[in-house]
Formats: structure tokens, C-alpha cells, sequence
């Protein structure tokens, strides 16, 4: 074999031998995140699998999951350490994909990751017929962020009308266990907002204007119920079944306007019940909250989720890559010039 041939065969075995020692490499990762029992184990794995490309240019893997299902794949197995089992994840035969169901929901309805790709990184987990995202995940920085308004959307305004609240109490209960689970296990920043039970809790409300007369059109919806809209300081409350307090209340702040912020409140003594809750129990309060809503709603955190802030961002992003670049000249070196 000549010289040249001996090097160009030689390297040729060496792109593939790398080729295929980097695709051993992830199927050693994704077998041990299917399989490990160590929880830190797995949370390492998904961030080095969500973070990965397998880029390979000589061997190539035609069919691969992607950054998406790596994260649906470590949400599954997070939801089995936390013994989370009313959903069901299912797997073309065609194609590698992921997809969250939930056998008992009676809705069309089926849930995906779509990975962020600006500079918070991260995940959104959507609901694919409506593209509602209901919550902002990152593994790096061990945040998970609810969606409010979306959840709002989707399980008071959408599933509630079409189906019973105990089909769609599983998808509830899967959000909130799989917050509690990674804020108890890895020390995860968890904003639950309307998801939260904790009984001392005050809901921050994001005021767009004014709410006036918020209080006399809940009386008014509550009139035909079996329950008495009662005085409060600054407010009123409702005691519905099983002892449980809701509380709807402003307190002076004369940095909002009319110098008046508002808050809800939930109390039923063993911190288990949640505004989401009563919306979904309770559909003259949930008919209430769907119109307040103009005016005042249950917060989430802006730097996912507000509209207007994310195309900002996108706008600037944009007008960064049109800008005009000055060209960069690579001088040839001596052998290029002589060879052309």
C-alpha cells in the first residue's frame, strides 16, 4: 500500500472509530437514564442528553430522539420515582418521539416538550392542540416556572366545559407532585402560583387596571349557590364544602393603582387545596375568575412567560443578526497562494 493510500485509509478508520465511539457514548447515557435507580444519576443525564447533539458526519443515525424527548424521557422518569402514574407516554412506530397522554382524560389532548432556545435555555411543556405551555423547565438551573394564564386556559376555560373535574384531576395532580418532587429532592426554585396550597398563601395578582365591582359580580354569581359571600376587612369570603375558606382581599400599596393591591387566598386547614382547585370545584367561581380575569389574574413569572417581554427579545435578537457584520479577511498563507 503506498504512502498516501496507508494515511488516507488510516484516517479513515480513525472519523469512524471516533464516529462511533461518540454514538456508543450516548447509547451508554440513554441507557443508563432509562435504567438508573439514583435520582441525582438520572438528573445528571438529562442534563448532559438535552444539552447534546450527536452531530456524527461519516456514520450517520438516521432516526434519533430529540433534545425534546430527552426531556419528556427524564420527566417520566421523575414522575416514576415520584409514583406518579395516571399518564401514559406513547411511541410511533415510525418515527422516535415522545408524547404524554392521559387514558382517562376523554378530550383530545396530548402533551410535548418544545425546547427554548433563547438565553434562559430550558423547556416549555405544552399541550399540542392548543400549544398552551404549562410550565418552563430548566435543568441547569433547577427551575420549573407554572404557566397561570395557560393553565387557566386550558383546564377552567377549555377541559372543564367538555369533561368532569376527576378526568381532569390527573394532569393536575401530575404537575404539582412533579413540582414538589424536584423542589424536595434536588432543592428546585418551583413557582407554583396557582398551583400552590400552602393555606398562608396570597396568590400575586398581576393588575391590569382598576377591578372595580369585582366583589358585587362575585355576590351576584354566588346568589344562586349554596353558599354566602361574607365581609371581610378590605374584601369577602366564601366557606364552600369540607371547611374550606376562599378569601378575595386588597391591602394598601400606593405603588399600585388606587393605591389598592389585591390577593386571593385558600384556606382549608391541611394545606392541600389550591385556587386551581376551586376554579375546577367550583364553576360559579370559576365563571367569575374567567371574566376578572381582564382586569386581575394570578401572576406567573414574566421572564417565561409574558408575552410582550418574549417579543421584545425576539425583536432585539433579530435586529442582532440582520445587522450588517464587517467582513473578516483571512490572510492565505505562503502554500495557498503558491498552490492556487
Amino acid at each position: 500500500m503506498t504512502e498516501h493510500l496507508q494515511k488516507r485509509v488510516d484516517s479513515y478508520v480513525k472519523i469512524l472509530a471516533d464516529d462511533i465511539g461518540r454514538i456508543q457514548q450516548l447509547l451508554a447515557q440513554v441507557n443508563e437514564l432509562a435504567n438508573a435507580t439514583d435520582p441525582k444519576k438520572v438528573h445528571l443525564l438529562a442534563q448532559q442528553l438535552t444539552t447534546a447533539t450527536l452531530d456524527t458526519e461519516w456514520v450517520v443515525v438516521p432516526r434519533q430522539y430529540s433534545q425534546a424527548d430527552w426531556y419528556m424521557l427524564a420527566l417520566e422518569r421523575f414522575l416514576s420515582f415520584a409514583a406518579v402514574t395516571d399518564y401514559d407516554i406513547l411511541t410511533p412506530a415510525e418515527r422516535e418521539e415522545l408524547t404524554l397522554v392521559f387514558p382517562e382524560l376523554d378530550i383530545p389532548a396530548t402533551f410535548q416538550f418544545e425546547v427554548n432556545h433563547d438565553q434562559n435555555g430550558g423547556a416549555y411543556f405544552k399541550e399540542l392542540g392548543t400549544n398552551k405551555r404549562l410550565f418552563y423547565w430548566s435543568l441547569t438551573r433547577k427551575q420549573i416556572f407554572f404557566n397561570a394564564e395557560s393553565i387557566t386556559d386550558l383546564l377552567v376555560e377549555n377541559f372543564r366545559k367538555k369533561t368532569t373535574v376527576a378526568r381532569i384531576r390527573p394532569l393536575v395532580t401530575l404537575l404539582t407532585n412533579f413540582g414538589r418532587y424536584m423542589e424536595t429532592t434536588f432543592g428546585y426554585r418551583v413557582d407554583y402560583n396557582i398551583l400552590e396550597t400552602t393555606d398562608d398563601f396570597l396568590y400575586p395578582l398581576r393588575q391590569k387596571e382598576m377591578p372595580a365591582g369585582i366583589l358585587d359580580r362575585l355576590f351576584v354569581l354566588s346568589a344562586d349557590s349554596d353558599y354566602f359571600l361574607q365581609a371581610i376587612p378590605n374584601g369577602a369570603g366564601l366557606v364552600l364544602e369540607n371547611n374550606v375558606e376562599v378569601r378575595v382581599f386588597y391591602v394598601n400599596d400606593a405603588t399600585t393603582t388606587d393605591a389598592q393591591r389585591w390577593h386571593f387566598q385558600v384556606i382549608d386547614g391541611n394545606d392541600s387545596v389550591s385556587w386551581l382547585d376551586v376554579l375546577l370545584d367550583y364553576d360559579f367561581i370559576g365563571a367569575w375568575y374567567l371574566v376578572e380575569r381582564q382586569f386581575i389574574e394570578v401572576e406567573s413569572e414574566p421572564l417565561v412567560f409574558d408575552q410582550n417581554l418574549q417579543e421584545v427579545e425576539a425583536r432585539e435578537a433579530e435586529a442582532k443578526e440582520s445587522a450588517v457584520q464587517p467582513e473578516v479577511l483571512s490572510p492565505h498563507s505562503v502554500a495557498s497562494v503558491e498552490e492556487s
